[in-house]
């Protein structure tokens, strides 16, 4: 038996990269999962590769920041599944004019960026907790008895009703310059999940967020490839203490983790999921890095630009 058999999921973002591969892992775990995604064609393919492992999912396309995109995803995972018990909400792109600081970037971008990366978490809760209230316990669960050295009292309190994981960044902890939109889009996603935390705990609901590092996702190796080489590659894995970067499933694997009972007690956490990236004291790395590109001086990284530039301010 699965962690989740019996459970519905909604997945936002989850045609490709980190959405994608949290539709797979917890497919895989048991629960039928709906993907939401404005890539019809990647979407549609995802729940095809779940479906041939022999997975639960369906596919809906829409914009997850439109409050009427919200409320139908929360509509059609219940009716498709019967049930709504967890919420990976992970949907973003990023979009024109999104890069610059205050002064560069127009106000149309920012209100477009802070829809996305807030303005959807915030609609996804709205419809998606009451659904999930609806629903109930996991009806895997078994609580036992409400009893513990003599002193707890009353009726027992919600648990294990429903999950939400939010996706931020590193860059929701530490800040790159001139990216103002995500950084302080990314930054605004853990306070809000501490918000949520402390709102819906006493549903039952747990709400936590993820802080990926570097994820090679599809895009990323197709970014790699067309810009990047190969040591400028092992310089982005020795900015990591376990010296490499991520892949998708590093972040699913921890996705599930927190959607599981076993972590009914967790709540309003940001679990940096980084390779210990964030750990490191930075002057190390600036000393590592300037060894490294002195002896590697035609790396190429796939933030570099097409003209072979590297300036990035």
């Amino acid at each position: 038996m699965g962690r989740f058999d019996g459970r519905g999921a909604i997945v936002t973002g989850g045609a490709l990269g980190i959405g994608g591969g949290c539709a797979r892992i917890i497919a895989a775990d048991g629960a039928g999962v709906l993907i939401v995604d404005i890539n019809e064609e990647s979407g549609a393919s995802n729940v095809n590769r779940i479906r041939e492992a022999g997975g639960k999912a369906e596919f809906m396309a829409g914009d997850v920041a439109q409050e009427s995109v919200a409320a139908e995803m929360v509509e059609k995972a219940v009716s498709t599944f019967g049930r709504l018990d967890l919420l990976v909400q992970n949907a973003y792109g990023g979009g024109a004019g999104s890069a610059g600081s205050a002064v560069e970037v127009r106000p149309e971008a920012w209100h477009r960026g802070m829809d996305l990366l807030v303005g959807a978490l915030y609609l996804g809760a709205k419809f998606g907790v009451p659904a999930m209230e609806e629903s109930g316990a996991d009806p895997e669960f078994d609580p036992g008895p409400w009893e513990g050295a003599g002193r707890r009292h009353g009726d027992p309190p919600a648990q294990n009703v429903g999950r939400i994981v939010n996706i931020s960044s590193v860059h929701g902890i530490l800040n790159s310059p001139r990216s103002m939109i995500y950084e302080a889009g990314k930054a605004a996603v853990i306070g809000l999940t501490r918000q949520m935390a402390v709102d819906f705990g006493p549903l039952g609901i747990t709400v936590n967020a993820i802080a990926p590092g570097h994820i090679v996702t599809e895009r990323g190796e197709s970014m790699w490839s067309e810009t990047g080489n190969d040591a400028g590659f092992r310089l982005f894995e020795l900015h990591y203490p376990v010296r490499r970067t991520g892949v998708p499933e590093d972040i699913a694997n921890a996705v599930a983790f927190l959607c599981s009972n076993e972590a009914s007690f967790i709540t309003g956490q940001t679990l940096a999921v980084d390779g210990g990236m964030t750990i490191q004291l930075q002057e190390d790395i600036v000393m590592d890095t300037k060894d490294y590109i002195a002896a590697n001086p035609d790396l190429r990284t796939h933030f570099d630009n097409r003209d072979g530039s590297t300036s990035r301010w």
